[in-house]
């Protein structure tokens, strides 16, 4: 292939995966124009709103004309991807049809979308245009993985196990266009209760009850279809794209239970629909890849070692915790505990969020020991460790990381609240399947995406002190979101020719020194700033303010040393163990702030008595109830 050629197929790749990406955040947001009830807030005009093109924006109106504007961006984009594989690669039929197939859908999309309008939303014509837009992402995903592959497998090469992946994808088809009908009919609240319907097993006499009770029966056969092609992948000696991509599904597929569980128990708030119908497309995004895999790709031959036992249990099994990172994640998980509208937390709760804590981070470890084992044998840095070293067990690693978790669930659940069990398990489902699983091997960008799993501990520990999540939390979430990439590549600076070594591609191996440095500085001018602006807004005082000046400064001090730095790392060793402390000291200083006299203070809380015995305690700058 020559240099043309390839640049021609990157740019085909590019536009692929842009358009999907772009597909799937179009789905989601046609999903909040039904859930806010927008779908009429342009009348029955198409494609003008009301009339004009740009007419007087309320909520429902501007919801419903951005999302027949972000239409018509993919429209674009599908269109420049039918045009560029005619163009450059007509001889290629496989990424030729599917691009034109792109294309075809598109325009039965846009029919459908304006059919949608005319009629004034009839049931059938929207789920009509949901599925097609699946199908839209689905094609344009398929497209992707084509412009990014080398010659298919030969005929008859599919892996072993492809009739069984083709039923888990078509169950899993199924279930999402079942949900869609549930939100469609509004018939999400005929079936309280789980796992039972309304306290029995079989539902109401009603019609609609049926479509939500059926719509469960098939979430739960996807489910133990996945755990079956789970366990028959993971009882062979071989590894492969299929077992990794089917370790994927089972964890976002156990990530979407969760949150429609959640979503009835909580009777159906507007932020958990929006989120299971994200979890559901990434979900089907997911089964697409598995499926383009398992009909090219056979079982590789890669074996999967198991070796004995060795006296040291006790202190292994605490290495597999890993210990010393875990202090850095009860920081951040504490530190916000003392911060919310809510006063100050009572020790007991504390301490149980630590134990949580501590149990749940340290089962997500363990857990990765366990798959990354392989490469661990690879690194100096981590060869050493229990599993690759030969002292436990990869299975018992697994079984032990496995064990925590469900411990620490049932310890948040009893003890704290549910939402910090289920955020707490979130955060490690998303450090297995989507970092360690999914993204650490295959993108230069693994730790941007996958490093928000070590943002999950300040949700967690808002939500155990208010029982809900607030856009305070958040905040606090996209504080060590953007903290993250500049810390963990300043290490991988350092442990470069390792990472190559065992194939795992960090920005520094792939893009060089260079990007990587530019890049650390980039981040850390969006977290300065970031950092500071809680105290703009009155919810923190001058002390934190202070520190978070002092402390951010000297970060990117280092930033702008490493990148003057030609040779060596130095500055990266120093700047790695000073973004440590860094965030340590951050949040410390949060806590500090609202303890100490002359720090911020929150207005106390004031009781408002209500009708007897009915008694609630509101915070006034918040809104927060509690009972």
């Amino acid at each position: 292939m020559s240099a043309s050629q390839k640049d021609n197929r990157v740019v085909l790749r590019r536009l692929a995966w842009g358009g999907a990406a772009m597909a799937l955040g179009l789905i989601v947001l046609g999903g909040i124009v039904r859930i806010t009830g927008s779908g009429m807030g342009c009348g029955e005009h198409w494609p003008l709103c009301d009339g004009e093109w740009f007419p007087p924006l309320d909520l429902p109106t501007m919801i419903e004309i951005g999302h027949r504007w972000a239409a018509a961006l993919v429209s674009v984009v599908v269109l420049a991807l039918t045009a560029a594989a005619w163009r450059h690669h007509r001889a290629d039929p496989a990424i030729r049809n599917s691009a034109t197939l792109a294309t075809l859908l598109l325009i039965v999309q846009v029919l459908l979308g304006a059919v949608t309008v005319k009629l004034s939303l009839p049931p059938w014509v929207v789920i009509s245009h949901f599925a097609n837009a699946m199908v839209l992402l689905a094609v344009l995903v398929v497209t992707g993985l084509r412009a990014g592959a080398g010659n298919p497998a030969p005929v008859g090469e599919r892996h072993r196990d492809h009739g069984l992946v083709l039923a888990v994808a078509a169950t899993g088809f199924v279930v999402i266009l079942f949900g869609a009908q549930v939100a469609n009919f509004d018939a999400g609240l005929l079936c309280l209760g789980l796992p039972l319907c309304n306290g029995s097993l079989l539902p109401p006499p009603a019609p609609l009850a049926t479509l939500h009770w059926t719509h469960r029966v098939l979430a739960f056969f996807f489910l133990a279809l996945v755990v079956a092609l789970t366990v028959r992948l993971y009882r062979r000696p071989v590894t492969g794209p299929v077992r990794r991509w089917t370790a994927v599904v089972l964890g976002i597929t156990l990530t979407q239970i969760a949150v429609g569980a959640t979503m009835v128990v909580q009777l159906l708030p507007p932020g958990f629909r929006a989120a299971h119908l994200l979890v559901g497309t990434l979900l089907w995004t997911t089964l697409v890849i598995l499926v383009f895999h398992s009909n090219r790709t056979t079982d590789s031959a890669e074996p999967v070692g198991t070796r004995s036992l060795e006296p040291s249990v006790l202190a292994d099994l605490i290495t597999l915790t890993k210990p010393r990172i875990i202090s850095l994640l009860l920081i951040t998980t504490v530190a916000p505990m003392f911060i919310t509208p809510a006063g100050l937390p009572p020790l007991s709760l504390i301490l149980w969020v630590i134990l949580g804590g501590y149990l749940m981070a340290g089962g997500a470890n363990a857990i990765n020991m366990w798959f990354d084992r392989d490469i661990d044998d690879k690194m100096s840095r981590t060869r050493l460790r229990p599993i690759p070293a030969g002292r436990i067990g990869a299975g018992a690693g697994l079984a032990f990381g496995i064990g925590l978790a469900l411990l620490a669930f049932a310890v948040f659940w009893y003890r704290v609240n549910p939402l910090s069990a289920w955020l707490a398990l979130g955060g490690l489902l998303f450090y297995v399947f989507i970092y360690t699983i999914w993204l650490k091997r295959s993108s230069p960008q693994n730790i941007v995406i996958g490093g928000a799993a070590g943002a999950f501990p300040p949700l967690v520990g808002w939500t155990a002190m208010t029982g809900r999540l607030d856009l305070a939390a958040i905040y606090l979430f996209a504080i060590i979101f953007y903290w993250t990439p500049p810390h963990f590549w300043a290490l991988a600076l350092i442990k470069q020719g390792e990472y190559a070594k065992a194939g795992v591609p960090m920005l520094p191996v792939v893009h060089g020194e260079r990007r990587t440095k530019f890049e650390m500085l980039a981040y850390t001018a969006i977290l300065l700033p970031l950092t500071i602006m809680p105290t703009l807004f009155g919810a923190l005082g001058a002390f934190y303010a202070v520190a978070a000046l002092l402390l951010g400064a000297r970060l990117l001090w280092y930033c702008i040393r490493l990148l003057r730095e030609r040779a060596g790392t130095p500055v990266a060793w120093q700047m790695y163990r000073y973004s440590l402390l860094y965030l340590a000291l951050l949040f410390v200083a949060m806590g500090i702030d609202r303890v100490m006299p002359f720090g911020h203070r929150p207005q106390p809380a004031k009781v408002v008595i209500l009708d007897e015995p009915e008694r609630e305690l509101v915070a006034p700058t918040s809104g927060y109830h509690r009972h």
